[in-house]
């Protein structure tokens, strides 16, 4: 299980609970694996090495009571264990840092299983952290004498003890900067309320055992949810941008269709034929007119209206204009043909 500070949370109390009790079952029964210790060559912590060897196989042993990754991921239990760890280190070697490198050695030798699980949620804590969530556990093991017998007669004592361990808790630490300690606090107190701690019934009637919420913690988790929401918005956002793209794209996709559709199409090239016809004809007879003079019919016509002279001129003139209109007509023709040619070469790309 591949851990993160980003993916790090603390122990509910339940979670704290369930863990606590496994590792109070298991670690009177180690009794095996003292011979075969991967790690034999312990430097300058050599005084320590009876202790290193047992704190690794109850680490192991723990591990090992959870079937697999996911039910050791819904309980917590590295977390629980990486505390657990740290406590020890600070407790029987002095806080000495180093310790936990021949943790990760033997983690890292003894089994697939063990190294997927925790290896890298286990870890050295600074002290401040480490303060936090000790006072954190603390209040919880303290609160478990009330949640066990809260229906005996010292109830009302038991009480008084677990309301004073969190707002002792509260009062000690009060640098709040982590909105995952501020969610712990407040499923606690929940968790606490709604076993009757505050009730006065539980002390006849005293007041009741009123239980405090810091007002950092109000503001840091109202400024995280904040955040949490304008990044579910921005994700929706994008979704919706996502699933419209779909129909602009199947739009663009029947434009092509229609596109090519119309390049095919019968209708088109039936309507581009007689009009490619019909210039051409009109262009043919025109360039026949304009020929006219120089063929044997016009000197044949001339010298019949020679003694029309003014005729043969007019006619001359007439000729002459006819002309200049052909040439410009075939002009036109010319540009005609030419677009026409462009068109249906747009046509059929």
């Amino acid at each position: 299980m591949q851990g993160s500070d980003e993916d790090e949370r603390y122990d509910s109390f339940t979670e704290y609970t369930s863990n606590k009790n496994i590792y109070d079952r298991i670690k009177g029964n180690i009794s095996e694996g003292f011979d075969s210790f991967p790690i034999s060559d312990f430097k300058e912590y050599a005084e320590y090495e009876s202790q290193i060897i047992m704190d690794s196989l109850k680490l192991k042993t723990y591990l090992m009571e959870f079937q697999n990754e996911k039910e050791c991921q819904n309980k917590n239990c590295c977390q629980y264990m990486n505390h657990l760890l740290n406590y020890l280190v600070r407790t029987h070697y002095k806080s000495k840092k180093y310790i936990f490198n021949f943790y990760i050695s033997y983690m890292n030798h003894v089994s697939d299983k063990i190294k997927n699980l925790c290896v890298s949620e286990i870890k050295y804590m600074d002290q401040d952290k480490y303060n936090q969530i000790d006072n954190l556990y603390k209040a919880y093991k303290t609160c478990q004498s009330f949640i066990s017998n809260k229906y005996n007669s010292t109830s009302c004592y038991r009480a008084k003890s677990c309301s004073f361990a969190y707002n002792y808790m509260i009062n000690s630490y009060t640098k709040i900067n982590d909105s995952k300690y501020c969610k712990a606090l407040k499923h606690f107190k929940h968790f606490l309320e709604e076993n009757d701690i505050t009730s006065t019934s539980k002390c006849n009637s005293e007041n009741p055992n009123l239980l405090m919420y810091p007002d950092a913690c109000n503001r840091l988790l109202q400024k995280s949810e904040q955040g949490t929401s304008s990044i579910d918005q921005q994700d929706r956002m994008l979704d919706g941008q996502i699933e419209s793209k779909g129909p602009l794209d199947s739009q663009g996709d029947q434009m092509r269709e229609i596109r090519a559709d119309d390049t095919t199409s019968p209708s088109s090239m039936g309507a581009t034929v007689p009009i490619t016809l019909v210039s051409s004809g009109m262009g043919g007879l025109l360039i026949l007119l304009s020929f006219y003079k120089f063929t044997p019919l016009r000197q044949w016509l001339k010298l019949r209206t020679q003694r029309f002279g003014g005729i043969t001129k007019n006619f001359d003139e007439e000729l002459y204009e006819m002309q200049q209109h052909t040439s410009k007509y075939n002009e036109r023709n010319s540009e005609y043909n030419e677009y026409n040619i462009a068109y249906n070469s747009l046509e059929y790309s």
